[in-house]
């Protein structure tokens, strides 16, 4: 998990089927001293780790990754320049085994990810 270590959550609420929370980034963890050391960036695997995060975090279950069916990486974040980033999950459909998702994180007001996918439930 890289919650409270890459980042911790701010606050985080859901109304019906939209998840929203907001996330610190600690501009002096580790990952930046390599990704990339003059000009850090928060790595993609790490934004879809943060959206898979927060949805076990509402679920309170456990899940693994079934399908992304669409990433798109828009804007890379500094961690010099802004720590925050807000989420939105938007769930599109939920069984008792899986759930369809769409969600998006910013900085600035500026999308860093749009990312659509299913992750299997496991508790």
């Amino acid at each position: 998990m890289l919650v409270s270590n890459l980042y911790r959550i701010l606050n985080q609420q859901q109304e019906g089927t939209v998840i929203r929370a907001e996330l610190e980034v600690d501009p002096l963890h580790d990952i930046f001293k390599g990704h990339f050391p003059s000009v850090p960036v928060l790595p993609g695997v790490c934004m879809v780790q943060c959206v898979k995060e927060v949805l076990e975090s509402a679920l309170n279950k456990k899940t693994q990754l079934k399908k992304a069916d669409m990433i798109k990486f828009l804007t890379m974040l500094n961690p010099q320049e802004s720590t925050l980033i807000v989420t939105e999950i938007v769930i599109r459909e939920q069984t008792d085994s899986e759930i369809s998702f769409q969600a998006s994180l910013k900085s600035n007001n500026q999308f860093l990810l749009k990312y659509t996918g299913s992750l299997y439930i496991l508790n």
